[in-house]
């Protein structure tokens, strides 16, 4: 085998060597200079993710045969890698904004935001259970931390803990699935596991590998919050700062979305019925339970903590489909989800002031203090309700379509009717902002950062819902 890496092969992955070079960088910088640090952090984040999203789409394909066996990046793993260096740049903008604000060290921030990055992008592009375990801990070591950096608030390090020792166990479980599907197949390599199942004869090989794609499963779930393994997210929202929360929102489930696409629909395609039933079991727990709990939040980064897992619940309606056209679907919803929560966190940004985060009454008479903030968040609560004419509509759908197609008619009835209930609580925040009662105690604070986030956000949602054919045909070169 040739052991000698060159330039070429570097560049074969030099998305995640730019984020590497990256994250030591700005350790190195906050460990020499803390001024420097606190005053350049953000602009050499800001460079190292814009320098690794143009290397995504001009890498050459990996091809050495120490690298190929462990990373691909093939279409679908450059599509996931965009998005998600786009979602770092997005959070690494409300960072900046929130730093305005709470005082904190800059530098290792953005380390460890770049780091979980990292892992996201291993998640992707791996071929590998070896190397998806990895690309998962890489991501959940660095949020254990992300989400008690602000030291002295005493809600955060409840959240650390309770997030820390829910996704020990969650690792525990996935790693334990791999264990049994290696037993049963003797192999961890995505290519190999189809035909390794299919050559399964005996009864008990096939149970050991049922028995470990249930638990990797469960673990993956875990980090998608879908019910019933969704208990550590409204508490580990609500006690994170902003900026983490809506990492976790948007970076951790498209995360743990990109796990399932490689391995059921790259690697695992319909390959037992069982399988797609217990989706859509949970896509029914999922949806009709975080939307009622929806229902009874005021603070505002739990409120979205049961969002996401609303929303987990309407991905999950393709995944379980597992047709052709389902994929397309579920990364249509995925990036239209991403989008919105995204610009509804730019707006939280410049409202955010105590360590307790924005509570819905901090919104009453928003549109009369600030009805550019109020118009960016009415724009992305109505697409994340899936009211049309907005692009979060035809997400759904899309969705619906599928699952038509498919003959999931009970998860169509079940998604029709939590859309409704998810239409109130998201309408009940507007007519909050649209109310004549301004508040007293939150006053906007003007950032170019969040602002910027806000505004992409808002247009992006605004033109995909007049014209979402760029999206489509993005969607066709990532599959």
């Amino acid at each position: 085998m040739n052991t000698v890496l060159h330039f070429a092969d570097f560049a074969s992955i030099s998305p995640l060597v730019i984020l590497l070079i990256g994250a030591l960088l700005l350790i190195l910088i906050e460990s020499f200079s803390e001024v420097v640090s606190r005053k350049g952090a953000f602009y050499v984040t800001l460079a190292v993710i814009l320098v690794a999203l143009w290397a995504t789409f001009n890498s050459p394909p990996v091809e050495h045969p120490m690298l190929a066996p462990w990373l691909q990046f093939d279409a679908i793993g450059r599509y996931f890698t965009a998005l998600f260096l786009c979602i770092g740049l997005g959070v690494a903008c409300l960072s900046s904004t929130f730093f305005q604000r709470f005082e904190a060290s800059r530098g290792e921030f953005y380390f460890l935001l770049i780091s979980s990055i990292f892992g996201l992008i291993l998640i992707a592009t791996a071929v590998d259970f070896l190397v998806l375990f990895l690309g998962l801990e890489t991501l959940s070591i660095a949020l254990y931390i992300l989400c008690c950096y602000m030291k002295k608030w005493s809600i955060s390090q409840e959240a650390a803990v309770k997030y820390f020792l829910m996704g020990s166990i969650a690792a525990a479980i996935l790693l334990y699935g791999i264990a049994l599907i290696y037993g049963a197949t003797g192999t961890t390599h995505f290519n190999a596991l189809l035909s390794g199942y299919q050559g399964l004869h005996s009864v008990t090989d096939k149970t050991l590998f049922l028995s470990g794609i249930a638990l990797v499963t469960m673990g993956i779930a875990f980090k998608a919050a879908i019910v019933p393994f969704h208990v550590w997210a409204p508490d580990v929202y609500e006690g994170s700062s902003t900026p983490v929360t809506a990492f976790m929102a948007v970076g951790t489930k498209a995360g743990a979305f990109a796990a399932f696409v490689r391995l059921f629909f790259g690697v695992l395609p319909q390959f037992d019925p069982v399988w797609n039933e217990g989706i859509a079991w949970l896509a029914y727990l999922t949806l009709i339970y975080a939307n009622f709990l929806a229902l009874r939040q005021t603070q505002l980064r739990r409120f979205f903590a049961y969002s996401g897992i609303s929303h987990a619940g309407f991905l999950l309606i393709p995944l379980a489909a597992g047709t052709p056209e389902a994929l397309p679907a579920l990364l249509f919803y995925l990036v239209v989800y991403v989008i919105a929560t995204l610009g509804c966190f730019a707006v939280l940004a410049f409202l955010d002031e105590r360590s307790e985060g924005v509570v819905m009454q901090d919104l009453h008479g928003l549109f009369k203090r600030s009805p550019v903030l109020a118009g960016i968040f009415i724009v992305c609560l109505l697409t994340l309700g899936g009211i049309p004419p907005t692009v979060g509509f035809f997400a759904k759908f899309y969705v619906f379509k599928v699952a038509f197609q498919a003959g999931y008619y009970g998860l169509i009835i079940v998604g029709l009717l939590t859309t409704i209930l998810s239409a109130y609580y998201y309408l009940r925040i507007i007519a909050m902002m649209l109310s004549e009662a301004p508040s007293e105690n939150v006053s906007p604070l003007y950032s170019w950062p969040a602002a910027a986030v806000g505004v992409i956000s808002c247009t992006l949602l605004v033109l995909l819902s007049c014209y979402p054919a760029p999206l489509f045909a993005l969607l066709n070169w990532g599959t």
